[in-house]
């Protein structure tokens, strides 16, 4: 499988577009994926854990792991449903399982990302600030043109008219979703 991602990988940071119809004409099956979705969210939040990511700062109440994993996987589940339905909504070709596909794939890169952030965190502090921001950079690249690639697009504009609708969607889930799960939201963060 590794054998696989590293040169899809690779060739994602160079050529996206080619990346994502790569993917995609590599018949993945749907019930792979789904696995794949959730053992993401999972090594996501244990690298959160371990990397102190969910010590709260001072004045502010902890989200534990089981929260974070929660909304993390509400939040890439709405994404993928939003990126499907707002680019169909915009003359889009793409399919759920399509979409799926890509967004497993980009939270793959971004969980490798963390690893080598993690890293560099532990060798060399000031680097890891400047790689956490290029990964950041770079994953917004590789989104617009996924979805541009997921949904016929030839313009990018239209991949981050998705994207910046999907994320407003995502957004007011997740508020909804906190609201429910009892968290507030006060001046200066969470309490």
């Amino acid at each position: 499988m590794l054998n696989t991602f590293f040169p899809i990988a690779a060739q994602a940071v160079r050529e996206p577009r080619e990346a994502a119809s790569t993917l995609m004409s590599m018949g993945v099956p749907t019930a792979a994926l789904w696995p794949a979705f959730g053992a993401l969210v999972c090594l996501s939040v244990i690298l959160s854990f371990l990397s102190g990511g969910l010590e709260p700062a001072a004045g502010q109440a902890s989200v534990g792991p089981l929260v974070l994993a929660v909304t993390s996987a509400v939040a890439g589940a709405a994404s993928v449903f939003l990126v499907w339905k707002v680019g169909a909504a915009m003359d889009g070709t793409g399919r759920f399982e399509e979409a799926l596909l890509l967004t497993v794939f980009l939270q793959g890169l971004i969980f490798a990302g963390q690893l080598v952030e993690f890293v560099l965190y532990l060798v060399v502090p000031a680097l890891s600030g400047v790689f956490s921001i290029a990964i950041i950079l770079l994953t917004f690249w590789i989104n617009l043109n996924f979805i541009a690639a997921l949904h016929g697009f030839s313009s990018l504009w239209r991949s981050f008219g998705v994207l910046l609708f999907a994320s407003l969607g995502v957004a007011l889930i997740l508020i909804f979703l906190m609201s429910l799960l009892g968290v507030q939201f006060m001046a200066g963060g969470i309490a």
